[in-house]
Parts: C-alpha cells; sequence; structure tokens
C-alpha cells in the first residue's frame, strides 16, 4: 500500500454552497503536504457543476483514510453507510462544520439538528467513526469532539495595507454570500450604512436570496421581503463564480462577516472568518462574533461594531489606514497557521 495517504472526501457539495471550495483548496495542497486528496463520487451528493472542479473518485477502494463532512444534513444512504465500511473504522473521521455532535442548541426558529433529531445525529458519528472533529474554539467543544479548523484562509490576494482608498474600489460595503440566516444582520448593516455621516451608498450583495423568493424547501432561512434592497439603493448581483469568492470580496472596503445566527452561538469557525482576511477588505463585525479573538487575536475588537453600528462604519471609510495596518499584521499571522498546506497537515496528524 502506498505510504503516502489517499485522503477521500465524502459530503454534499455544490458550486455555490456548503464547504466545496475547501475541498478544492485542500486538492491544490496535496501534493506539497506529502498526501493525495480525492472526492467520492460514490458518497457524495454534487450538483453536476461541481463535479468539473473536485477531483472526483469513482471507487472507494482508492482510499486509505474517508472524510465524512456533515454540514446541513445527513446525505448518506443506508447502502452507503454499508460502503464506507470498506474503510476501516480507525481511518473514518467526521468532520462537524455545523455542531450537530454536542447538547442541543438553538437560535430562533434555527436549531442543531435540522431536520434530524440530535439523538440520531450522535447515534449516526457514533456509528461510522471514533473521531468527530469541530472547528470551534477549544473552550467550547463538546465532549468526544476535538479542534480542527476545516477551513483555511486562502492565499493572500491583497495585502491589506496595500488597498487602494474606499473611494478608489467599486463598492463601499459588499456582502459576499448567500441570504441564509442572514436577513436581519444585513438589513441592519445597510441601515447603518445609510445613516453614517457621510452616509455609505455604494453597496452590494452578492448571492441568492436576497430578492425575489425565497427556496421552497428553507423558507424561513432564506426568507426576504421582496423589492427591499432595491428600494434601498442596494445593488443585488448573482452569485459569485467559483473560486473567484476572495478576488470579489476585495472590490469593497468593508465585508461584513456575517455568521449564521445558530454558529455564532456555538462559536463555531466559518470559511468567511478566512476568506475576507485573504482579501484584503475591512472585516465588520457583529458583536457576537467576539470570539473570533481566538483567531484575530486581541485586535478583534477594532472591528467589532459597537452600539452606533453606523459611527463604526463611517470611522473604517473615514480612518481606513488605521484598519488596514492592524489588519495586515492579522492577514500574515491567520495565513501563517491557517493556509491550506498547514490545516491539510493538521488533518493528516488526526489519521492513523
Amino acid at each position: 500500500m502506498t505510504t503516502r495517504p489517499r485522503i477521500l472526501f465524502a459530503g454534499v457539495f455544490h458550486w455555490n454552497a456548503g464547504s466545496s471550495h475547501m475541498i478544492a483548496e485542500y486538492a491544490r495542497a496535496a501534493s506539497a503536504s506529502g498526501c493525495e486528496v480525492g472526492v467520492s463520487s460514490q458518497l457524495s451528493r454534487l450538483d453536476g457543476t461541481v463535479n468539473g472542479h473536485l477531483p472526483l473518485v469513482d471507487d472507494i477502494a482508492w482510499a486509505t483514510h474517508l472524510v465524512l463532512v456533515f454540514e446541513g444534513r445527513q446525505f448518506l444512504s443506508a447502502q452507503q453507510r454499508e460502503l464506507c465500511e470498506a474503510v476501516p473504522r480507525q481511518r473514518r473521521i467526521i468532520v462537524d462544520p455545523d455542531g450537530h455532535w454536542g447538547p442541543y442548541v438553538t437560535a430562533g426558529a434555527d436549531d442543531s439538528a435540522g431536520a434530524d433529531t440530535v439523538e440520531s445525529w450522535h447515534k449516526l458519528y457514533a456509528d461510522l467513526s471514533d473521531l468527530v472533529l469541530q472547528p470551534r474554539t477549544s473552550e467550547r467543544l463538546p465532549d468526544g469532539a476535538e479542534f480542527f479548523s476545516y477551513f483555511g484562509m486562502p492565499d493572500i490576494h491583497r495585502l491589506a495595507s496595500d488597498v487602494p482608498h474606499p473611494q478608489a474600489l467599486p463598492y463601499e460595503l459588499q456582502y459576499v454570500g448567500a441570504n441564509w440566516w442572514r436577513w436581519n444582520e444585513m438589513t441592519s448593516l445597510v441601515r447603518a450604512a445609510a445613516a453614517a455621516q457621510p452616509p455609505i451608498r455604494r453597496i452590494r450583495v452578492c448571492g441568492r436570496w436576497w430578492t425575489g423568493d425565497p427556496h421552497p424547501d428553507h423558507l424561513t432561512a432564506t426568507a426576504n421581503v421582496s423589492g427591499w434592497m432595491q428600494d434601498h439603493r442596494v445593488e443585488v448581483a448573482p452569485s459569485v463564480p467559483f473560486g473567484h469568492v476572495v478576488a470579489a470580496m476585495s472590490q469593497a472596503a468593508i465585508t461584513p462577516v456575517l455568521a449564521r445566527p445558530l454558529l455564532a452561538r456555538m462559536e463555531l469557525l466559518t470559511p468567511r472568518m478566512f476568506e475576507t482576511l485573504a482579501s484584503g477588505s475591512i472585516p465588520a463585525l457583529w458583536p457576537d462574533l467576539g470570539y473570533l479573538s481566538a483567531l484575530y487575536g486581541d485586535d478583534v475588537e477594532l472591528f467589532l461594531l459597537d452600539d452606533d453600528p453606523a459611527d463604526s462604519l463611517a470611522r473604517m471609510v473615514r480612518e481606513p489606514v488605521l484598519y488596514r495596518e492592524r489588519l495586515a499584521a492579522i492577514q500574515r499571522r491567520v495565513h501563517e497557521r491557517f493556509n491550506y498546506r498547514a490545516v491539510l497537515a493538521e488533518l493528516i496528524r488526526f489519521t492513523r
């Protein structure tokens, strides 16, 4: 058998949803990290478009290790669960980015079990593996889970200290991502931007469900007020193409980091927390993301919106050098620790 680990990922991977971007980064970093990375076509749910972006493997026997990524739902059929047994149990790993392992948690109408039950999640994980990894700060890890960021920081697109003045950028404020439990946070930001002195007017959102009909199967998570964005002079653009998220973020002076409230309550890391850093755009953080001090360090407080978010946003536009010098130091530090070569090396340390 090969001495290089062959790590096979399985999950629900779509070109504009889930963690498919992360898997593509793993594949690029694999050779330098001394392993091979593939995506199981037998076990994964793919949307057809993403297939051309990921290294698909048609035979599970290729794998020395199997990494099962469970995000919103339980995606394996009974037959697929049996197929997982082709990889020895001690070489199977669960990655749990949405915090299904651990105590039941709620945030408004959202909860950590989704369409299933906490008990069914715990049984599924226990049936498949002895190792559950979560991107949650160690102080909040539930019993039986170990910390693994899973998400990494892409290569720095532009050092923050080199970004042009806000007036020279296409947008003052922009969010790149879908409206998935994010409507209240984004509309509050738009109102704050309008109240800033002077008002912040060049605003864009890129992604699905910010206007028009919500997702028919997820009416609450994607709820919006039709026409609200246009009425508030917010440009609405389609989802950013695969692999271009960080470059798109770099077009704005400020990029809010909007975490699903449930994930923020559990203090979980998300891809946008890393991608926004890589872009060089100033991250604007609601106070519930104060736990990002574990990632950004004590400087996180500079980027937290205070009791007057309009004034916080205005300062970011008025005094960009102050924010960008501190941000550049954070970029360098986080990239050194969480670049995808380092993250993949950490995953390899969990393999047996």
